[in-house]
């Protein structure tokens, strides 16, 4: 069984704020393009006195929460809330989210502008923009002087510092990102960063380990199209029965589309953008595989368009999440058996074969489902009161680069 342990850091110093945490975790979560959770609880003594320096480590807002596994980091956040109702459990509840969720609390405060850069150098300046309000791409003489004073630049630069996170040279994408976002607006840096997601094909996580010293460390991971490594890479062979306890393979048609019109605001006309067909169209689906059509919208938030080109792409990325019924298989695997969680990088390929009542063998008596997946989300399960430790991996039947 593996062995779990629970600490804490300051987000801004990076200072230890507890090594040793007598935390039990209910669960956690981590996605591909943010949005990871922990609930846990601490176990609180009868002996008062002992539980204020854990108390302390826990403090909302301003603690990271790291979860090893066999000494190993495999989650990393920060700590935003005590769901406090009780003393008759002799606990304190927290709720934790991964890092990209302090983006969502910090806003373009000025006017950037985007010209045919690199995808990988813009979501990178958003990045630290948002830890210190400092861009290259601030469009000069258009923010008033109000949004940068020195006391408040000289604010964000103590208050927006995040310790332990170490960002990756950029590189080259191969692909160029055009977007304005306007002071007035006040984006959330969070939604600038969906949108390169959503229209760029862009993809990232936070990702918790050690640095060169042994030390705990989170590692912004970016990638173009996507990320995570391939099955000849990544050697991830899900069976069942074999080391998947369970799986179910879930197809939300009720939430497809194979014909995805978008459109954005308008910029400086009286004109809306929207997508043209055959761009946001599956026509595989559609055409090839005679499904109905099945017609959607998506919006674009946050940054201001000036190509037609980037409105039919952002309608191309939203259809290829949507189309052919969503097929999403869920696998449980034990917490004993191999792939453990700090075996499996987001975004990783992996093999599935299944034979089941679902999916019955072939005629050749080979597994009737054998499908390649991407695993785009993990949800880990720690031992506990009446838990039995195991994970469960989201997947996309999506895999193409």
């Amino acid at each position: 069984m593996t062995k779990w342990t629970y600490a804490a850091t300051d987000l801004l110093t990076g200072a230890v704020l507890a090594d040793t945490l007598p935390l039990n975790v209910q669960s956690f979560s981590m996605t591909l393009n943010g949005s990871g959770t922990l609930t846990g609880a601490l176990n609180l003594s009868e002996v008062s006195q002992s539980n204020a320096p854990f108390i302390a480590a826990l403090a909302c807002r301003r603690a990271v929460l790291w979860a090893r596994a066999d000494g190993f980091p495999v989650w990393a956040g920060i700590i935003w809330d005590w769901p406090d109702m009780t003393r008759a459990q002799g606990t304190l509840p927290v709720s934790a989210q991964t890092l990209d969720f302090l983006w969502s609390k910090r806003l373009v405060t000025d006017t950037l502008e985007y010209a045919a850069v690199d995808l990988f150098k813009a979501f990178l300046d958003l990045v630290v923009y948002g830890m210190t309000k400092n861009s290259p791409h601030i469009a000069a003489g258009v923010s008033p002087a109000a949004t940068r004073p020195a006391a408040y630049l000289a604010m964000v630069a103590t208050q927006g510092r995040v310790a332990r996170l170490v960002l990756p040279d950029p590189g080259s994408s191969g692909a160029t990102w055009t977007a304005s976002y306007t002071y007035s607006d006040l984006t959330q840096v969070s939604s600038a960063w969906s949108d390169m997601c959503a229209s760029g094909n862009l993809e990232y996580f936070f990702q918790p380990g050690l640095d060169g010293n042994g030390d705990l460390a989170i590692y912004l991971r970016i990638g173009y199209t996507r990320l995570g490594r391939p099955l000849a890479n990544s050697g991830l062979v899900l069976t069942y029965p074999g080391n998947a306890l369970d799986y179910g393979y879930t197809v939300t048609g009720s939430q497809s589309s194979n014909m995805v019109w978008a459109t954005a605001p308008p910029n400086g006309s009286a004109l809306t953008w929207q997508s043209q067909y055959p761009h946001g169209a599956d026509l595989t689906d559609l055409l090839a595989n005679n499904y109905p059509l099945l017609e959607s919208t998506a919006s674009w938030q946050g940054s201001v368009v000036t190509r037609q080109s980037q409105v039919d792409s952002f309608a191309d990325g939203q259809v290829a999440m949507v189309t052919a019924g969503m097929t999403t298989p869920v696998i449980n695997v034990g917490g004993s058996s191999w792939p453990h969680v700090k075996d499996i990088q987001l975004g990783d390929a992996a093999y599935l074969a299944f034979t089941s009542p679902l999916h019955p063998p072939r005629a050749d008596g080979s597994p009737g489902l054998q499908q390649e997946v991407r695993i785009t989300g993990i949800t880990g399960y720690p031992p506990g009161p009446s838990q039995s430790e195991y994970y469960q991996l989201a997947t996309s039947a999506v895999t193409a680069a």
